[in-house]
């Protein structure tokens, strides 16, 4: 009986252990045919490097993407370019040396950013980008930002764009320029709001550690109160027919810095900037448009989970540092649901 018995559990575990290896043969082998999938669109994807590079940086920049020269399409991004989509620069085209690598993504996959050497983009973090590529058009892409010296980044944007014209999609000037402003007004501000906030908690006596967790949790509060900000423009045009008014635009740009808890940190001008620049998302056509829109829903996901996990591990310090407001919409996005539920009270 015991021998039967064994001989039962023995087959039993050569069936278990059959199962699974075919189980990680098939995982792996769907892994590989997804990684080998090519985008109909674009073909391989596009890797623009800066004009600045000589041939070994070329070399080392593609080493850092991790890619071959013969499985990329390869473009390179000039002063002229900069100019083109940046509205600004001297044209030079010895200070390009920030590169990316864009690969085309599915309808609804939205935007994801990856910066490859931090040690080298010495300004710029990979959610500050999110936002301007969406503001100029960019939709459904992978873009992966890598230099083998040391830079601030801005340029970067000029590469993606390129990309983008390089696959036969065309990028609006127009929206290319605002979003390089609200790139440098983020960083602006976000600049701003760390030192202001860093006074104010000067009593806190944070770790390096904890300090760092609180700066990335601002920048993310700030990059969330810009979705907010184009969200509850959009809601309102849609509502009133019309283009907010000055008045319209400074009160969704306060309620929305009290929202993410930042408007103590924030100095007039600040304000000002926010303003001035939400005023020109609502006069540039496509910047508020359901395509953006829809990529910026994505990007509001990943910026409330990156504010949770941090304010998380921030533990009581973080409970002050989340938005008092952050699962509720807006006063304009949310104007239709208060009514609702008010006539549903009355006659309940």
């Amino acid at each position: 009986m015991n021998i039967k018995t064994n001989n039962k559990f023995s087959y039993l575990l050569l069936v278990v252990a059959a199962l699974l290896t075919n189980l990680i043969t098939f995982t792996s082998n769907a892994a590989a045919a997804e990684d080998t999938v090519i985008n109909e669109r674009w073909g391989n994807p596009t890797v623009v490097l800066g004009s600045a590079l000589n041939s070994t940086q070329r070399a080392e920049t593609l080493d850092k993407f991790g890619v071959n020269p013969d499985d990329v399409n390869i473009d390179v991004a000039n002063g002229a370019d900069l100019v083109k989509y940046l509205g600004y620069g001297s044209g030079d085209d010895n200070v390009m040396f920030s590169s990316v690598m864009v690969t085309r993504e599915n309808e609804g996959k939205g935007i994801k950013v990856d910066i490859l050497t931090p040690e080298n983009i010495t300004l710029i973090t990979a959610d500050q980008y999110k936002n301007p590529l969406i503001t100029a058009g960019i939709a459904d892409a992978t873009i992966k930002v890598a230099s083998v010296v040391k830079v601030t980044g801005e340029s970067a944007l000029t590469g993606v764009y390129k990309a983008f014209e390089a696959n036969g999609e065309k990028v609006n000037e127009k929206r290319a320029q605002l979003a390089q402003e609200e790139l440098d007004t983020t960083q602006s501000v976000s600049d701003s709001i760390i030192k202001n906030a860093a006074q104010k908690n000067n009593a806190e006596n944070l770790s390096k550690s904890d300090q760092e967790k609180a700066d990335e949790t601002y920048r993310t509060q700030l990059n969330q109160t810009l979705v907010e900000i184009k969200q509850e423009l959009a809601a309102l045009k849609e509502k009133q027919g019309e283009l907010a008014t000055k008045a319209d635009v400074e009160k969704i740009v306060n309620d929305a810095l009290a929202k993410y808890n930042l408007a103590d940190f924030m100095t007039q001008d600040d304000v000002n900037k926010l303003v001035n620049l939400a005023e020109k998302y609502q006069k540039t056509d496509g910047v508020l448009d359901k395509e953006s829109l829809a990529q910026l829903d994505k990007l509001s996901d990943s910026f409330n989970k990156t504010v949770n996990k941090l304010t998380d591990e921030l533990g009581s310090f973080g409970d002050k540092l989340k938005g008092s407001l952050n699962d509720n919409q807006g006063f304009f996005t949310n104007l239709w649901q208060s009514i609702k539920d008010f006539f549903s009270g009355i006659f309940n």
